[in-house]
This record gives C-alpha cells, sequence and structure tokens, in this order.
C-alpha cells in the first residue's frame, strides 16, 4: 500500500519575504516554543517497507540542542505505527518507540545508539514522553502525520548517516542547530522528564576469521587483535610448531605487516586444566616460539617486538566445556599500529564448499525453512565511507507462518562466540568471503556487565517477521576492503562441539557488485 506523502516543510522564505514587507509596529513577543526556521531545513525522504507498508519517510533533520542532538521521523501513518515499526524491545522494554535507529558517523567509525534517561530508559517518543509546546507545534506542522523522535549524542559533522530497523541506511541526513530545525525538533526534556542521562559514543570494531576460526582478528580504532589458536600450532603440553602452524601464521603476519610499523606484543594463553605455574611456563615459551617464527616469516623491523604471557589468568572466554577451553588456548599478536595500512591484498585461499543455494546477489538464492519458502537478493552493495552496507531484500514466497525468527543468526551468540540470547533474531550470520578468510557485520560494545562486553551488531536486531507476499529489508554493516565485488554467505553455524547446528538455512550470494554510495 502506497501512503500520502508528508506536509510538515515550512515555507520560511515566504514567512521571511511577509514580515520584511508588513508596515506597523513591531509585535508583540509570542508565545514560548518553536519558530519559523531560519534556514530551510530539509529532511531526507525515502520510501521504505515497514511492516508490509511501503511507507514514504522524512528523516531528520538532526537538530542539535547543546551536547544532545535530536532526530525527526515522520510519515503519513497513524500513531503508533512508527513506534512499532523502529523499536528494538531489548532496547526499551517498557514502551515502543523508534529505540531501534542508530546515527553512524562512517568517517570517524563510531555509531550513537539512542540516549538513555536516568532510570535507563530510551529518550525518544513513547508512551511516558511528556510533551510540551515544542511537541504540539511540531504536530500541528506535520498536518496529520505521524512524527516520532529519539535523542543522540550530539554529531561533530554537518551531516550524518542513519540505520533504521528494517528501513535501511539513510545517509547525509543534515545536523543543524535547534534554532535552525524550529518545528522540526523539540527539546529532549519533552521526550523524556529529566532529560538525557546518558548519552553513548561508541567506536565500531571489525571482526574477520580465517574459515574454521584457527585465526581470528578484531580490529578497534587503537589496536589489532589477531588471536591464533594453539590446538592448530603446537600439540599437547609442547611449545614447538607442528605442521599446520604455517599457514596460521602466515595468516596471522598478514594482518600485521598490513601495516608500516609499530608496536607488536606476542601474548600466550591456556586453558584452565593444569596448575597455575605450569600453564604460565607453557604460555610463555609458545608466545616466544610464535615471535621468533614471525620475525622470520614476516620483515618486523618497523615493529617494536616483546613477548608475554598470561597463563589461564586471561580467558577468552567463560566456562570449562571443551568449546570454552579451545578458544582459551591461543597465541594473541597485539599490534598497536603506526600509520595507515597499506592497501589490501587478494586474499589467499580458497572459498569454502558451499552449504546451502548458491546464485549471483541480483538472480537471488530460493530456500526453504521448515514449510515456508523465502527468497533473498542482494543486487549491490554500497560503500558509504569506509564501509560497506547491504540492504538485503527477504521475500516470503509461499508458507503459513509469518515468522522466520533466526534465519540470518548464529544462534544466540555474537561472532566471537559469546552466548547474548538477544542476538538469536539478529543478522550476525551474514557474512562476507573472501579467499579462506571471513568477514562478520561490525560490531561495537554496548554495555558491560561485570567484565563481560555485550556488542551489538551494526545490523538489524530483529529480523523475525515477513508477511506473506511481502518483501523486508535487512540492513548489514561490514568493513571495507576495497573490493569491486563481493561474495556474501550465510553458513550454517555450530555453536558446539556435538556440530549442532544454530540459526537458519545456509546460502551464498556472488558477484556483488560495490558501488559508491
Amino acid at each position: 500500500m502506497r501512503l500520502r506523502p508528508t506536509t510538515a516543510l515550512v515555507p520560511v522564505a515566504v514567512l521571511a519575504l511577509t514580515a520584511a514587507c508588513t508596515a506597523g509596529p513591531e509585535p508583540a513577543p509570542g508565545p514560548t516554543g518553536p519558530t519559523a526556521t531560519a534556514v530551510a531545513v530539509e529532511p531526507v525522504v525515502r520510501t521504505v517497507v515497514l511492516d508490509g507498508e511501503e511507507v514514504e519517510l522524512e528523516v531528520g533533520p538532526v537538530a542539535v540542542h547543546g551536547d544532545v542532538a535530536v532526530l525527526r521521523v515522520a510519515a503519513p501513518t497513524q500513531t503508533p505505527f512508527l513506534r512499532f515499526a523502529l523499536w528494538d524491545v531489548f532496547e526499551n522494554l517498557s514502551s515502543p518507540g523508534p529505540s531501534g535507529v542508530r546515527l553512524v558517523d562512517t568517517e570517524e567509525g563510531v555509531v550513537r545508539p539512542v540516549a538513555r534517561d536516568e532510570l535507563d530508559r530510551a529518550v525518544m517518543s513513547g508512551n511516558s514522553t511528556p510533551g510540551g509546546p515544542a511537541t504540539d507545534a511540531g504536530d500541528e506542522a506535520a498536518d496529520g502525520d505521524e512524527v516520532v523522535y529519539a535523542a543522540f549524542a550530539a554529531p561533530d559533522a554537518g551531516r550524518v548517516d542513519v540505520m533504521l530497523p528494517q528501513g535501511g541506511w539513510v545517509a547525509d541526513v543534515p545536523v543543524v542547530p535547534a534554532d535552525d530545525a524550529g518545528v522540526l525538533t523539540v527539546p529532549p526534556e519533552e521526550l523524556a522528564e529529566g532529560g538525557v542521562a546518558d548519552a553513548p559514543v561508541v567506536p565500531l570494531e571489525a571482526y574477520t576469521e580465517v574459515v574454521g576460526g584457527t585465526v581470528r582478528a578484531r580490529q578497534t580504532p587503537e589496536a589489532v587483535t589477531v588471536q591464533v589458536a594453539s590446538d592448530v600450532l603446537f600439540a599437547v603440553d609442547s611449545d614447538l610448531l607442528g605442521p599446520e602452524a604455517e599457514a596460521a601464521l602466515a595468516a596471522a603476519a598478514a594482518q600485521v605487516t598490513a601495516y608500516p610499523g609499530g608496536t607488536l606484543t606476542v601474548v600466550g594463553h591456556t586453558d584452565d586444566v593444569a596448575d597455575d605455574a605450569y600453564n604460565l611456563d607453557l604460555s610463555q615459551r609458545r608466545a616466544a616460539t610464535v615471535a621468533a617464527r614471525l620475525a622470520q616469516v614476516a620483515d618486523l623491523s618497523g615493529f617494536d617486538v616483546t613477548v608475554d604471557a598470561k597463563g589461564e589468568s586471561q580467558p577468552a572466554v567463560a566456562g570449562t566445556s571443551p568449546d570454552a577451553r579451545a578458544l582459551n588456548r591461543r597465541v594473541e599478536i597485539v599490534l598497536v599500529p603506526q600509520g595507515e595500512p597499506e592497501a589490501a591484498e587478494p586474499v589467499a585461499g580458497e572459498l569454502p564448499v558451499a552449504e546451502g543455494p548458491v546464485a549471483s546477489g541480483a538472480e537471488g538464492v530460493s530456500y526453504q525453512d521448515d514449510d515456508d519458502t523465502f527468497t533473498v537478493r542482494l543486487p549491490e552493495v554500497r560503500r558509504q565511507g569506509r564501509y560497506l552496507v547491504g540492504e538485503l531484500e527477504v521475500t516470503h514466497v509461499a508458507g503459513d507462518s509469518e515468522t522466520i525468527d533466526g534465519t540470518l543468526a548464529s544462534g544466540a551468540w555474537d561472532a566471537r562466540g559469546e552466548f547474548d540470547a538477544s542476538l538469536q533474531f539478529a543478522a550476525t550470520n551474514v557474512t562476507l568471503l573472501e579467499g579462506d578468510r571471513r568477514t562478520y557485520a561490525l560490531d561495537y560494545v554496548r554495555r558491560v556487565v561485570g567484565d563481560r562486553e555485550i556488542r551489538e551488531p551494526l545490523a538489524d536486531r530483529l529480523v523475525n517477521v515477513v508477511p506473506l507476499g511481502g518483501t523486508r529489508t535487512v540492513t548489514v554493516v561490514w568493513p571495507d576492503a576495497g573490493q569491486e565485488s563481493v561474495t556474501v554467505d550465510v553458513p550454517v553455524h555450530y555453536a558446539t562441539t556435538a556440530n549442532i547446528p544454530f540459526g537458519g538455512p545456509a546460502f551464498r550470494l556472488t558477484d556483488v557488485p560495490v558501488v559508491d554510495g
């Protein structure tokens, strides 16, 4: 269903001209609240499908109120349509509202989730929104259209990209002073009693692994950490490199030598099977062996190299299961780089055998999920700053159920194997394949509970409903390695050594062109 366009913009130039040509005494001061904008502030207009309905959205402006900015989203719908369509229930349990919207700065490499109040609730349009004169004026200017707002930490740039649940990626949304936005904004205090208590700005991180998980790399703004599984490097209780070590160390060296230099620390870790002293000594010897071999296979002359050992004191994951202990037996190569990385070389290694249907991104694949049939297409991937944005088109072709819970998820685990039940509906298992290297969606640390980091993917969080005959957009964002085309792979995900699969059916989309956004 195509819904009518909105009519919320104020004809500012006409207002200004009328004021200039009107004779008579100065008018008395008007009531407090928003005024007509001093400069026309155009939102970005995009037609999207939300909850099965085709809707023309106005996104923006992002109006700056001191340290806080308020994003406006409007559509010719009736409340609470937008509140439910843009809601991330895991971000705000108490009320529907646009808690799933995120602001992304593709140059700075940071994401801004919705701000929180003193009770850790999202500061946004919702059931408990107090409202006020600015809200009333904005509703009047919207002329019957539905308007929702969400507060964020104020961006530094004049434009910012907006990621919408179901609605995809909206680039170059204007960031303006609140005075210029006029009736197209409200102060944060009209969204939550007491306003904003916390407005996070979180760095984005990239995670890749060699297929099979033997070499894992995480890139943050400060460092690159490469984890090499000890089981592929050494035999049990040994510090002598085994026959499979060379390929793993070559992959690790490629991550390091992409940079001209820096500080390089090789750190040994073990599981908790033996006693502390034995594990500390073993981890020290293994780290020294890896550092020595790295110096032989790569030019480390630009790096200050040191060796360290942690034994069992810093596990990668909690637990004593065989899976957890295998992840904890590792050697970490921690690089604090100096300078920018060189252009990426083509990744060696062959693509793993596909585990499901394969087709070009433009053609799309068809797959079966229980008694329902779906198709998935990805005609292109857009380059936005230093990232690649994919908007998969998931269409429900046949069947009775509207739910697709977990189809694109890696079960209830994040990319590093940490359990998080809230991710069981997220698009965490949509990866890029280049040779034998798999790249997961960008992610970030949303909160810290004790010594555990809770991560959020820069991908749609709640992919759980596609009406029969309808199409849903699923957005996933990856780091840009300079490719002209990509292969998108949704593999079978195994979360235990018992080889029990989690998540949905596997499929692969090839030859997806990368275009400038």
